[in-house]
C-alpha cells in the first residue's frame, strides 16, 4: 500500500474529517448567513447579550427558528451565543451591519440572488469549457445585466460598496503620484474618479463608460464638486479610449472577460497611449503556488460567466500579447476583502 494510499489515524482523520465537511456544508452556512442579513439581525444586536425572542419579534420571524438560526451562526463565530437563547454582536457579526463599510454583507446578497443559480451549473462548465451563466440565462451574463436592470443594480451595487475601500488604501500606498490627468475605462457610476480627483486637486479625468452609467457620474461627481475636471466620455472599451493621458486606469474589469477579449481591451488602450504613460490594473492576481489562495476560489465564479483570475505569468502575458509590459505588482490590502492588487504596466 503506497502512502497515498494508507488511511490517517487519530488527528489526522479527524482534521480531513471536519475539512470535509466544511466544504459540503459551505452552502448552509452562506445561506444562514444571507438570512441574517435580509433580517437585519446585525443591526439589533448589541455587545450585550440579548434573547433570541426578542430579536424575533423585532425582525418578524420565528423565535424558535431564529434562535436556531442564531446558534449556528454562533457556531461559526458570526455572533457570541451568551446565556441559554441570548446571543451578541462580535467583530465578525459587526460586518453584517447595514452601516459597516465592509463588502461582506452585499456579496451575501450577490451569492443568494445571482451566483447560487450559476454554482448549481458548475458540472456543466467543467465538463463543457462553456460558461454557466450562459445556459442559465439563455445568453452572456452582461447582455443579461443590460436585459434586466433590477439584476444589473444588485450586482453593481455590491461591487461599488466595496471599491472605495480599495481606492483609498491604493490612494494611501501612493499609487496615483505624479499623474496629472487620469482616463477610467468603465468606471461606472464614477466612484474612482471622484476619489482620486478629491484626493490630487489639480488632477483632470476622462471618464469612459455606457450612457446609462454616464448619467449617473455626472450626478456623483456634481454632487461631490469635482464634475468640472472630469470629461465624460461615452463608449466601449472593446472600442475605442481617450488619448493624451498620463495613465489608464481599468478597475476590476479585465477579470470578467476570457484572454481574447481582455487582450482587445489592452490592444485598445495600448494605441492610445504615450511613450510614458501607464496603465493600472486592479485585479486579482492568483498565487502560481500550491495552496490555498482566496483568488482560486473567485476563479472558479468568474469561469462560470467566462471570465477568469490569472496569475503573474499569466497577465504578463496578456500584457505582452498587447504590446504592454508588466513593471511592477502593488499589494493592496483591506480588512475584510481578499487580497488585491494594482498591477502597473507601461508600452514594450
Amino acid at each position: 500500500m503506497s502512502a497515498a494510499d494508507r488511511p490517517a489515524h487519530g488527528r489526522e482523520r479527524q482534521a480531513a474529517a471536519q475539512l470535509l465537511a466544511r466544504v459540503v456544508t459551505g452552502v448552509w452556512t452562506a445561506h444562514a448567513g444571507h438570512a441574517a442579513v435580509r433580517l437585519g439581525i446585525a443591526d439589533r444586536l448589541t455587545e450585550l447579550p440579548r434573547p433570541a425572542q426578542e430579536i424575533a419579534a423585532e425582525v418578524g420571524a420565528d423565535p424558535g427558528a431564529l434562535a436556531r438560526l442564531l446558534r449556528t451562526l454562533a457556531a461559526l463565530g458570526v455572533f457570541t451565543e451568551g446565556p441559554a437563547g441570548h446571543f451578541a454582536l462580535n467583530d465578525v457579526g459587526r460586518q453584517l451591519r447595514s452601516d459597516s463599510a465592509s463588502p461582506l454583507a452585499p456579496f451575501l446578497e450577490l451569492h443568494h440572488e445571482i451566483f447560487r443559480p450559476w454554482h448549481a451549473e458548475l458540472l456543466h462548465t467543467v465538463r463543457t469549457g462553456q460558461p454557466a451563466a450562459e445556459k442559465v440565462y439563455g445568453m452572456p451574463f452582461f447582455a443579461h445585466l443590460e436585459r434586466d436592470p433590477a439584476v444589473g443594480k444588485v450586482f453593481y451595487d455590491a461591487l461599488a460598496r466595496s471599491l472605495p475601500l480599495l481606492i483609498r488604501a491604493a490612494l494611501a500606498d501612493g499609487v496615483f503620484e505624479d499623474i496629472g490627468s487620469l482616463a477610467d475605462l468603465g468606471g461606472g457610476d464614477g466612484a474612482l474618479v471622484e476619489l482620486v480627483l478629491q484626493h490630487d486637486p489639480a488632477l483632470r479625468a476622462t471618464l469612459l463608460e455606457r450612457p446609462e452609467a454616464l448619467a449617473a457620474a455626472r450626478k456623483r461627481l456634481a454632487a461631490a464638486g469635482v464634475a468640472d475636471r472630469c470629461t465624460f466620455a461615452e463608449g466601449s472599451f472593446f472600442e475605442t479610449a481617450p488619448e493624451g493621458h498620463d495613465a489608464y486606469v481599468i478597475a476590476r474589469c479585465l477579470h470578467n472577460w476570457p484572454d481574447e477579449r481582455a487582450a482587445r481591451i489592452l490592444r485598445t488602450v495600448r494605441a492610445v497611449m504615450r511613450d510614458d504613460a501607464r496603465l493600472l490594473l486592479f485585479e486579482q492576481v492568483v498565487s502560481g503556488e500550491p495552496g490555498f489562495d482566496m483568488g482560486k476560489c473567485a476563479d472558479l465564479t468568474m469561469m462560470l460567466i467566462g471570465g477568469r483570475e490569472r496569475t503573474r505569468a499569466e497577465h504578463e502575458a496578456l500584457l505582452a500579447s498587447a504590446g504592454l509590459r508588466l513593471r511592477e505588482v502593488r499589494g493592496i490590502s483591506v480588512a475584510g476583502t481578499p487580497k488585491s492588487h494594482v498591477l502597473v504596466a507601461v508600452p514594450d
